[in-house]
């Protein structure tokens, strides 16, 4: 029984340790610069009020300099159920961004970006295309080769985005 014990507080102990233990010599939480590739979660805010399960995921890849600046691109999908009045439909966003971004130096940080974002609003068989500035504010904590990170980002305006990503450091 307490071999059991002791391998099952080893079990959960490794996995609460694992992402201390992607950090390293070489690729430090204070060093900024390198190849970041992720995936994050979404919840998008979409007027009109009547929209339910409005969620999503993305993608982002950024070169970052070791200064924190950097250039990131992300493309991010979005679907939920529009109820309104008598508008029983699904709608779909898509966006693609290409950001200036900054990231404050240390393990927590703070986030910036902003840039040209192209967004395409699917609603039943109607679409609608558009391009202008996007941008967002956000944190995180940098492990070294792993960021876990929240962002609220301005998508348009009635569209805005909160999510929360896991970032790869290469």
């Amino acid at each position: 029984m307490a071999k059991r014990i002791n391998a099952a507080f080893l079990a959960v102990a490794s996995l609460v340790a694992s992402p201390f233990a992607l950090a390293d010599d070489h690729n430090p939480a204070t060093v900024k610069g390198g190849f970041y590739l992720g995936v994050k979660g979404i919840y998008t805010d979409l007027a009109p009020e009547a929209t339910d399960n409005a969620g999503g995921v993305g993608l982002l890849v950024a070169e970052h300099y070791a200064n924190g600046f950097g250039v990131e691109l992300e493309g991010t999908r979005s679907e939920a159920d529009v109820n309104l009045l008598d508008l029983n439909e699904d709608y779909t966003l898509d966006t693609l961004g290409l950001y200036g971004v900054y990231r404050s130096p240390g393990a927590l940080y703070f986030k910036v970006r902003g840039g040209l974002l192209w967004k395409q609003l699917s609603v039943g068989g109607d679409r609608t295309d558009k391009t202008a500035f996007g941008g967002g504010v956000g944190g995180g904590y940098d492990f070294g080769k792993l960021l876990i990170e929240a962002e609220y980002t301005y998508v348009d305006k009635d569209i805005a985005q909160a999510s929360i990503a896991v970032i790869g450091k290469f």
